[in-house]
Formats: structure tokens, sequence, C-alpha cells
């Protein structure tokens, strides 16, 4: 993506106005992205892309294959049935590879993916139009609570990533990061409890912040 044809907003409310003018033209889903990836593809996708040997372009590259095998092997580690949306689904929700992109329907859900991480470098908000890549987009179940958390929907791209123009992505610069999630999380009580509002978020909340844990444990024992 050419960086230099995209809007540069220089405040929070820059930011917030054009996201308002975007929506305002038409019905989107969103994508937010803590850096500037080279596609904007699945996770599945990518982890092809990283192998330099192998050419991802070739007509004989089918990522619907490789998803198929995976799902097959998912399966076995199940103690229900569940059908293939579904197990995808919670599959990507937990860090799994697969050919799902992950949207939302809420643009501030979308900001908040755009400056979670990566402080020190941009981020991006892509929206795409719903009635041009419709038959794409797959509804997850509701059962999972990050699903609802997140509004999230799902693109399955066949040939594992998509083409945003320039003119639908919306820069997020890394010094705005933080003021950004400060708004949201004060004015539209969005945030890493929210967001990620099961076990899985704490435990992973819990992991970042142990040193802090153990810090504070260590100054109550002197002060004690």
């Amino acid at each position: 993506m050419d960086r230099e044809n995209q809007n540069a907003p220089n405040t929070v409310d820059e930011i917030l106005r054009q996201i308002e003018e975007k929506t305002d033209a038409g019905e989107y889903i969103y994508r937010g992205e803590s850096k500037h990836f080279e596609t904007v593809s699945s996770n599945l996708y990518r982890v092809f892309l990283e192998h330099k040997e192998f050419d991802v372009e070739t007509e004989q590259f089918d990522i619907e294959v490789v998803q198929k095998g995976m799902l097959e092997e998912a399966e076995k580690y199940l103690r229900r049935t569940s059908s293939n949306c579904e197990l995808l689904a919670e599959m990507q929700h937990y860090g799994g590879k697969t050919n799902l992109i992950d949207f939302t329907t809420d643009c501030c859900v979308a900001l908040f993916f755009a400056c979670e991480k990566f402080s020190s470098e941009d981020g991006r908000i892509i929206f795409q139009k719903g009635e041009l890549i419709r038959p794409f987009i797959k509804e997850p179940p509701e059962s999972i609570n990050r699903v609802v958390a997140q509004s999230s929907v799902f693109v399955r791209p066949p040939e594992g990533f998509i083409r945003p123009n320039n003119n639908d992505v919306i820069n997020i610069p890394s010094s705005l990061k933080i003021p950004m999630l400060e708004h949201l999380r004060t004015e539209y009580d969005v945030s890493t409890e929210t967001i990620y509002n099961d076990i899985h978020g704490f435990i992973t909340y819990q992991e970042n912040h142990l040193e802090a844990y153990v810090a504070f444990y260590k100054s109550f024992l002197t002060a004690n």
C-alpha cells in the first residue's frame, strides 16, 4: 500500500472526524492493525508468505486445501461436534492459524486494535464496503464471548488476502495510540477488559504484568 497517499490525521479528534465522514458514505466493516503489514491477509496466509522459498502467488497454491487439513486435525481435539464455522471462529479468537481475517462492525473496536500494540509504529484502520465482499463475509457464532464483545465478523478470502483501496485506509500515528486508547476507555468503555472479556484475556493480562505483581509484593514486604 502506498502510505504517501493515505490520510494523515494529527489529533484524536481528526481521526474520529475522518472515520465519521467515511462511515456516513456507506455501510462498512472495519479492521484495526497496530502496524502497517505488507498485506491485509489471514494469519494462515502470512505463515506461507514468510517462507521466502515458497511462492504464494503461484496458481497452484490453494489456501483452503491447507485449512481443510487443519480443520480435520483440530476436530480430533474436540469433545463435542462443532460446525466448521464455529471451530474456525474459536481457533481464530484464541490464536490459531486460519484463513479468516478479523473485522468488526464497530469502528471503536477497530480503533482499539489499531492502537493496542507496537507503540513506536503507526497503526491503521481499514474500511471495507460490505456489499463488495459480501460472499466472503462469515458471521461467527454468538456463543463465543469475544465475538459479542468485539462485534466480530470474519472475511474468508479465497486467496488468503484482500486489497483495499488507499482511500479506504486511515493512518493512526504512533504518537496518538495512547491518547486514543484513553479516549476509547473513558468515552466508549472500550478497553482490554471489555475486548478480551474471558479467562484467556485475563491470562494474557496476567502474563504481561507478572513483573509488576512481583515488584509490588516486594515493596509491600519492605514497607511492613
